[in-house]
């Protein structure tokens, strides 16, 4: 099960977003990199915002939606979500702060919560998203979002 931090000084890791969580139960989306990644499970503590959890059971409801699993299917994808080992950060960002975040990179205020995240923990960010990894590295912050960044 996801599971909630406990108190003490920021740990290592890595910081997730959906882009790189939902490969894992669709094949026809998984590349090299998502698959390596998923391999990596248990080497790096994994963290996302709480909103992680919304955005990952909505695509699951959606692919159910557009017929692309079935009820059964989505039942289990919502419980192998839920036995991943990622750390669930339970600070949500102040208004100001993602305001200024999302409009100073042209970022939904979903992404610039694991932005603030990443950058808040001090930990590399792994997605596949275009516009969010540009934000990131404009920061300078270290992103991951291909093999090669892992090292390849």
């Amino acid at each position: 099960m996801a599971q909630q931090p406990s108190a003490g000084p920021t740990s290592p890791g890595w910081v997730i977003d959906a882009s790189v969580t939902m490969p894992w139960f669709f094949p026809d989306e998984a590349t090299p990199f998502t698959e390596r990644l998923l391999d990596a499970l248990g080497t790096q503590v994994l963290w996302a915002p709480t909103l992680w959890v919304l955005e990952c059971t909505n695509v699951v409801q959606s692919a159910q939606r557009r017929q692309r699993i079935d009820a059964s299917r989505r039942a289990e994808i919502a419980g192998e979500l839920d036995e991943l080992p990622v750390r669930l950060d339970p600070q949500t960002p102040d208004f100001v702060t993602l305001d200024r975040m999302a409009a100073a990179h042209g970022l939904s205020a979903y992404d610039a919560t694991y932005l603030e995240l990443a950058l808040r923990r001090s930990l590399a960010l792994i997605s596949l998203d275009d516009r969010l990894i540009a934000a990131a590295k404009a920061l300078g912050h270290p992103v991951m979002s291909a093999l090669q960044d892992m090292g390849n």
